[in-house]
């Protein structure tokens, strides 16, 4: 289903876990993400736009989930009166039996939070009796399911460890490890982790409904590898090639992280093997657009680029302290003759390039064809710091929109800002994704840089943002406020892009991050909102802010209720 970008929207990013709302279990839910839907229909926003949600891993990274298919749990609301067997006794005692401070915490603590709601699944669990509808949805999606229930199932016995490498030979397939736990008396641990999913499926549909009933679209996100260690490449190992490993080339500008300076980012993803799923007519795809457009309108894919060419490494990111400071030639010599770089190919000679359009066109075809079956939008995540002009050439082709972040686009020969109406009208048009630093930090580092030591360079940055912002050059603030904050919000509004959205946190006006790339524990995928949307609405440091994105959308013509076609 393709774009009209006639039809402009605007909307929010929000993070399901950085949603707060009364009584939650210290992260954001279900329950919470209808508030989010109330909020964003209170102030004509037509799309909620999220990161994935996904059941991650240790990292508790959105984008390193231990499953492509699975719901994670930890986003299920535990209210007795939802969650089938869960009685109001067995609620209040688990609950009390942690410190409630935690539940009020500035930022998740998801060690406390995922095995307070493993708690309350297990004693729901207790006092469950099937019903026909989960005997349906383990019929429905079996395909999926019974391995993700048995992968996950053998992780509490292997102590969480997810790198199914490391496990006896015979919990290495899905067939001999489901053979293993039904011999060992563990069938019912196949059926609680079923259980649960059930439980988690039923509520996201649930948010759909809502969605539909409010006029909301939510745009959910898919990751465009998945990680090494999930229930997906333990159960289909010959999709993948896992000699290689995803990742990005090396950025100079990364001076705090010598690595990602001289060799890049290693993802550790392992990379498709796209003729093997060509053999399956791309049905694990199909499978996984399917799935997740039950749950969401429209979706991003993170990092396009990789369907037509990825940066690998040929060794995992365990690895990567061995080749820190070595040369390419030293590095060779514990390859057998290997270095990063791009494949299937390299874009260069041309040849090369056309190759790498024909045969990524070809698989975001099936993508997109797959998803017009829900009529699904798709946004295309096309940033970098090379990109390819037959990139976005071939999304826009194929309907997809791709970014635009107008303090990215600069005018080569005079690093002017480009005139936000140059922007394609296809594109979903922000000022900041998850992993980049909020507009008031931005702002507040430029001015530091312009009152430093060096700041003339600083000082003619400054004067070129003022026009693109449409603020007095020769006086610019030196200080992120309302006034400079609306600036921004306009010239993002009157773009000519199909779709704006707001981080929540550049329309809070806060510096608050979800994300720092290269870091890990707190400060990653932890952040909560100060207090509930609600809350946020009527207090006095957020309203006005709110409300006047909300004027600025509905006078630039974006707000539009729209259904889920």
């Amino acid at each position: 289903m393709s774009i009209d970008p006639e039809k402009k929207l605007a909307g929010i990013l929000l993070p399901v876990f950085a949603i707060r709302r009364k009584n939650d279990l210290g992260i954001g839910d279900t329950k919470a993400v209808k508030d989010a839907i109330d909020f964003c229909n209170n102030n004509k926003l037509t799309v909620l736009q999220t990161l994935p949600i996904n059941e991650t891993g240790g990292d508790n990274s959105p984008y390193n989930a231990i499953s492509a298919m699975a719901l994670d749990p930890v986003y299920t609301n535990m209210s007795p009166d939802v969650v089938p067997g869960l009685t109001q006794a067995e609620y209040d005692k688990v609950k009390n039996s942690i410190d409630q401070a935690t539940l009020f915490a500035e930022d998740v603590d998801y060690q406390v939070v995922k095995k307070l709601k493993l708690d309350l699944f297990r004693a729901a669990f207790k006092n469950f009796k099937t019903t026909k509808e989960f005997e349906a949805f383990k019929q429905e999606d079996g395909w999926w399911l019974t391995p993700y229930a048995v992968f996950r199932s053998l992780l509490d016995t292997r102590l969480g460890d997810t790198n199914w490498t490391r496990w006896p030979e015979e919990l290495q397939t899905f067939e001999s490890a489901k053979k293993y736990l039904e011999s060992n008396g563990q069938s019912d641990e196949i059926e609680f982790w079923s259980y649960v999913q059930w439980v988690a499926n039923e509520q996201w549909l649930d948010v759909r409904k809502y969605a539909d009933k409010h006029g909301v679209r939510i745009m959910g996100d898919i990751p465009f590898g998945v990680s090494r260690y999930s229930a997906d490449v333990w159960q289909n190992k010959k999709l993948f090639d896992l000699e290689m490993s995803g990742g990005a080339p090396p950025e100079p500008l990364f001076f705090n992280d010598l690595f990602t300076k001289n060799w890049g980012q290693n993802w550790g993803i392992p990379l498709y093997d796209w003729a093997e799923h060509k053999k399956e007519n791309f049905a694990w795809w199909k499978n996984r657009i399917k799935r997740l457009t039950a749950h969401f309108h429209d979706f991003r894919i993170d990092h396009i680029l990789g369907f037509f060419r990825i940066y690998a490494f040929p060794w995992i990111p365990e690895r990567n302290h061995e080749f820190v400071e070595l040369t390419e030639d030293e590095a060779k010599e514990l390859t057998g003759g290997k270095l990063p770089g791009f494949l299937p190919r390299p874009d260069e000679p041309e040849e090369y390039a056309e190759l790498n359009h024909e045969e990524g066109k070809a698989i975001l075809k099936v993508i997109a064809d797959a998803a017009s079956k829900s009529g699904a939008f798709i946004v295309a995540e096309d940033l970098g710091l090379v990109v390819p002009d037959y990139v976005r050439e071939t999304i826009h082709e194929l309907g997809m929109a791709g970014f635009a972040i107008p303090i990215f686009e600069h005018i080569p020969d005079t690093q002017d800002f480009k005139p936000v109406s140059t922007l394609h009208p296809l594109s979903l048009a922000t000022y900041a994704t998850h992993d980049h630093q909020t507009i008031a930090q931005y702002y507040r580092d430029l001015v530091e840089r312009w009152h430093g030591p060096n700041g003339h360079e600083s000082w003619l940055e400054m004067r070129r943002l003022m026009g693109l912002i449409n603020l007095d050059p020769d006086n610019p603030p030196v200080t992120y406020d309302e006034k400079v904050q609306y600036a921004f919000e306009k010239t993002l509004a009157e773009s000519p892009c199909w779709l704006i959205v707001m981080m929540i946190s550049d329309l809070l006006g806060s510096e608050d991050r979800f994300n720092q790339p290269g870091l890990s524990g707190k400060g990653c995928w932890s952040k909560r909102l100060q207090a509930p949307l609600c809350d946020l609405e009527k207090d006095s440091s957020f309203k006005d802010k709110i409300s006047d994105f909300s004027k600025l959308v509905e006078k630039s013509g974006r707000f539009q209720l729209v259904g889920s076609k």
